[in-house]
């Protein structure tokens, strides 16, 4: 009897135990779940009294455009002319430089007089080097503005080979070198045409010119038999690609100069080999552009219509005219011609362009500021500030591209909009009837 009085008290004691463990599981959970209540109203409150305040813009009038990046070919008049002889050649003017009829633009020089030819360079070194004294001690304010529009080009193009070294573009740095060449070489020839009025660099420049004269005399002089620009390079395109036969330009052909043509600037003719090509001018005061726009992206690009461009290296061509727009398998044939910039890309036959095509202008909004919008829509939703709250109102969509958008009001709407409408750019983070101040 004692034993079973004794288990008795055992089993109601673990009774009583698990019901105190529940009760204290369940309160824990209570306390837990009150907690958890607690925190997410505070969270909602926080986050509704710290909303994130509306941003807004002013409507205004402003373009918009398609933009493509492309490579086109460079087509223009050019005549091409041969060396008389065998030699070193030594250019009197840097490649994309005018030039008038009959002045001398080289000279070839024969193999004995290679050693003259290394005076002269070192001559050349020696004055480039004590004009750049002169121009750090006495001032010349002449001399300095050629030196800073020299600088703001070698920025440009350093800053390109920064740009190539990041994107581990390697092949575009020879079209770099020879760009930064070019620009050395344009610079030189303006500074040595600067009366820097100094005894010391007069006399070198004396002793320079007797020399190159002296060289001269014993080489064979090229002169030019026309007016033009001068073209220090050749890549057997030139009697192929003429303005005079653009128009038969086929998109197959196209399709394969844009592969087989030399890629970036062409390598000057440094040593020139009797009766051959040595170099081109052109008298032309336009030059044309040939490219695709890919399939997919193609849009309607009418005749007659303007084209801005830019290269990669941020020469600007700038009111281009579409000459010829076909549709191939290729995608959009665009012919434009453009009367801008023919010394720059004097030495190159393809050329890496942003293009901008179909300019319209209107009530400009980025496209992040339309609700309910997708490429295609012709209408969507926007938010506006209208007596210090934010309302909205639906809007048509003229003309968009990848960044903006092109609206105007539809003409049912209660609100209206037009230049000086201040619209949010945030509309994801407000609600209609908020305060425009973002304050509750």
């Amino acid at each position: 009897m004692k034993g079973r009085i004794l288990y008795d008290d055992v089993a109601r004691y673990h009774k009583i135990q698990q019901r105190k463990k529940r009760s204290r599981i369940i309160g824990l959970v209570i306390i837990i779940l009150i907690i958890m209540i607690i925190t997410m109203f505070m969270i909602v409150r926080i986050l509704d009294h710290y909303k994130p305040a509306p941003q807004f813009m002013f409507l205004s009038e402003k373009e918009i455009s398609d933009n493509y990046e492309v490579k086109a070919l460079i087509i223009r008049d050019e005549t091409v002319f041969r060396s008389p002889a065998d030699g070193t050649v030594r250019s009197l003017f840097a490649d994309g430089s005018r030039i008038a009829k009959n002045e001398n633009l080289a000279y070839v020089i024969p193999e004995q007089q290679i050693d003259e030819l290394k005076e002269l360079q070192s001559l050349e070194n020696e004055i480039i080097n004590y004009q750049y004294e002169l121009i750090e001690s006495n001032g010349n304010a002449g001399a300095k503005q050629i030196d800073y529009e020299t600088s703001g080009q070698i920025r440009d193009i350093l800053s390109n080979v920064y740009t190539v070294l990041i994107n581990n573009e390697f092949s575009d740095l020879a079209t770099d070198e020879a760009a930064l060449n070019s620009v050395l070489d344009l610079r030189n020839e303006r500074l040595r045409d600067y009366n820097f009025k100094d005894a010391r660099l007069d006399d070198l420049l004396n002793h320079y010119h007797e020399l190159e004269s002296e060289i001269g005399l014993k080489s064979n002089v090229i002169q030019s038999s026309q007016s033009g620009i001068f073209i220090r390079t050749y890549d057997g395109l030139e009697d192929r690609l003429n303005p005079a036969n653009i128009n038969n330009l086929s998109p197959e052909q196209l399709t394969d100069y844009l592969e087989n043509a030399p890629q970036g600037r062409l390598e000057q003719i440094n040593l020139a080999e009797k009766d051959q090509p040595l170099y081109c001018l052109t008298n032309s005061i336009e030059q044309y552009f040939a490219f695709f726009i890919p399939p997919g992206q193609s849009t309607n690009v009418q005749v007659s219509s303007k084209v801005d461009a830019i290269t990669r290296d941020g020469i600007h061509l700038n009111d281009g005219l579409v000459i010829k727009s076909e549709e191939t398998a290729d995608g959009t044939m665009i012919i434009m011609r453009c009367n801008t910039s023919l010394e720059r890309l004097s030495d190159r036959r393809i050329v890496s362009l942003n293009v901008e095509l179909n300019k319209e202008s209107g009530l400009r909004v980025p496209l992040n500021a339309l609700i309910n919008f997708k490429p295609g829509n012709v209408e969507a939703e926007i938010m506006i500030e209208k007596n210090g709250y934010i309302e909205s109102t639906k809007v048509k969509i003229n003309k968009h591209n990848q960044d903006y958008a092109l609206i105007e009001s539809l003409e049912n709407e209660e609100y209206q909009i037009g230049p000086s409408t201040m619209i949010v750019l945030n509309p994801n983070d407000v609600s209609e009837g908020d305060s425009a101040t973002g304050l509750p």
